[in-house]
């Protein structure tokens, strides 16, 4: 599918147009054979940075393609699916963000939400005229969805931590686990995209002026503060499951030890009433109240014992 919007002076939106011209934005989601030929065609776009564009194992990294003159940008970007068990799951994917002579061209297999506040209007001052300043644009929204997403992880995370604290259950853990694994995702994203960024503020491919640099510093600094926040989250959950982790082995210590006390008391009687089970002649053995003698001589062995274990906190 091909989306085509340009922007109108005068109403100062995006309209959608069903042609490809100059000065376009190219929304591109997994295209039929024709729309990729019309892409080559039209918009000048090389079939290498089509075919990476829709790679979904590419990873983040910026080229340039001389014969064409055109820039390619992969950046990660997060999304939000949901798991066999239809439980939210964040994970990462790549966008390709391509500038030609032609139009600015976004590419990805599956439709991006985030890519419909740009069609939608809702990010101000996005004209595709502007090539350098909407390729940032894109960066920009990428990097701090990436603080949207973390919040909503965060949330997720203290709620799991709260009801530990009231019942450890498998399934608590189990989110902890899977939080966990999309914090692992969008670390090891961010600092790719980190790469890209530094990359595109040292060498300046595009020719910047100084209110895009600008610009592109804010876009760095939110991803800054994303991969910080990813790495104190992290580190969280790391040293909570270590606590809790702790606290199963003390509970199943003291289950144990529980158990092993009482097994010991219980063998008081046993061993008693053992002996005076015996078909020998014993002490006490033609006494009418012998049985009650046994019982008692198990009784006081058992609480002397209790009481000795109750003095060294063995329960």
């Amino acid at each position: 599918m091909l989306a085509i919007y340009r922007f109108d002076d005068k109403t100062g939106q995006l309209n959608q147009q069903s042609r490809i011209s100059p000065g376009v934005w190219i929304n591109v989601v997994d295209p039929t054979p024709a729309e990729r030929q019309q892409l080559q065609d039209k918009a000048k776009l090389s079939e290498a940075f089509l075919l990476y564009g829709l790679d979904p194992d590419e990873g983040a990294r910026y080229e340039y393609d001389e014969d064409n003159d055109s820039h390619l940008f992969i950046f990660d970007m997060p999304i939000v699916t949901r798991d066999a068990r239809k439980k939210v799951v964040y994970e990462t994917a790549p966008l390709a963000i391509i500038i030609t002579n032609t139009a600015v061209i976004t590419i990805n297999g599956e439709p991006i939400p985030l890519l419909s506040l740009f069609a939608e209007g809702k990010v101000s001052n996005f004209d595709p005229r502007r090539q350098n300043r909407s390729v940032l644009q894109f960066l920009y929204q990428i990097s701090i969805s990436y603080l949207t997403y973390l919040r909503d992880l965060n949330k997720a995370r203290e709620a799991n931590e709260n009801k530990l604290q009231r019942s450890l259950r498998n399934e608590e853990l189990y989110g902890l686990m899977g939080i966990q694994r999309s914090l692992v995702y969008f670390m090891m994203s961010l600092r790719t995209d980190r790469n890209v960024l530094e990359q595109l503020k040292r060498s300046n491919p595009l020719g910047l002026d100084e209110d895009d640099q600008d610009f592109l510093e804010d876009t760095i600094i939110e991803n800054q503060q994303a991969i910080e926040m990813a790495q104190i989250s992290n580190s969280i959950i790391n040293e909570t499951a270590d606590t809790y982790s702790s606290i199963i082995n003390n509970n199943m210590n003291g289950v144990m030890k529980f158990l092993t006390s009482y097994s010991i008391l219980l063998t008081i009687p046993t061993l008693v009433f053992s002996f005076y089970g015996m078909n020998v002649h014993l002490p006490l053995a033609d006494m009418k109240v012998s049985w009650i003698i046994t019982i008692a001589i198990s009784v006081v062995i058992a609480v002397v014992l209790a009481f000795q274990f109750w003095r060294n906190k063995f329960f």
